[in-house]
């Protein structure tokens, strides 16, 4: 009789600890599903919130600086994220001919030269800043705006038809430091900053890239990765000048 008692015993505590066991393990799972479940929605949150960022360029009224805006923050954003594990991100665009050559004041691109970019040759619009030394003419926008400040660039693109007049004339030094010092009020006079041809080569340069910040785009597509869910590329189409 003893000796059953004790078995009974000995087959409760057994009972007990398989019991407290399978609650234990059954607890832990539930942590680990708790926080399986939080760090996916976690994860589901950071996808929305980045794709929430580059969803609002898709639409059909883009402007060419908004283009520039995203190509450059696509750009920073590879660079960043490349060893993270995230699929690079691409971006193009597409400027028909027709509307492309309309950019330029005498119908000759100076800096939209090609139909269609991507994230990796925006610099050929904009240009990485260089150091100046000499002639700028013929230079990217980020130098123009270095070497002549950007609201006076803005000045020679909404006055390039006086400049023209000015350049065809053979103005001389003297004149043009007259007319500037005039008309636009320079930081120094405007011989040192090249001949006549020269400060219109500019001019029409910047006037380009003025219109085409000015250019409507729309996209075109979009698409995603199949994994994390997180936009990776993105299509555009110039559909013409704005004002």
């Amino acid at each position: 009789m003893e000796n059953a008692s004790k078995a009974l015993l000995i087959a409760g505590g057994i009972l007990i600890s398989i019991i407290v066991i399978s609650v234990f393990i059954l607890g832990m799972r539930g942590i680990a599903d708790f926080q399986d479940s939080r760090q996916n929605a976690e994860v589901e949150q950071q996808t929305i919130e980045f794709n929430n960022l580059y969803e609002s360029f898709n639409r059909s009224n883009i402007r060419g600086n908004d283009i520039i805006s995203l190509m450059n923050r696509i750009v920073d954003y590879n660079k960043r994220q490349k060893e993270n594990g995230y699929t690079e991100m691409q971006v193009s665009f597409h400027i028909p001919d027709d509307i492309r050559q309309k950019l330029a004041f005498d119908g000759t691109n100076r800096l939209i030269t090609t139909d269609n970019y991507t994230q990796e040759n925006i610099d050929d619009i904009v240009g990485a800043p260089t150091s100046i030394t000499g002639d700028i003419s013929g230079g990217k926008i980020r130098d123009l705006e270095n070497y002549y400040g950007q609201k006076y660039c803005n000045q020679l693109a909404s006055e390039i038809s006086n400049i023209q007049e000015l350049a065809e004339n053979g103005a001389t030094s003297d004149e043009v430091d007259e007319y500037f010092a005039t008309n636009y009020k320079f930081p120094k006079p405007a011989h040192e900053y090249g001949t006549i041809d020269d400060i219109y080569d500019d001019a029409k340069l910047y006037y380009e890239y003025v219109q085409f910040k000015r250019t409507y785009f729309k996209c075109t597509g979009t698409d995603y990765d199949d994994n994390t869910g997180r936009l990776t590329k993105m299509n555009f189409e110039c559909t013409g000048i704005g004002v």
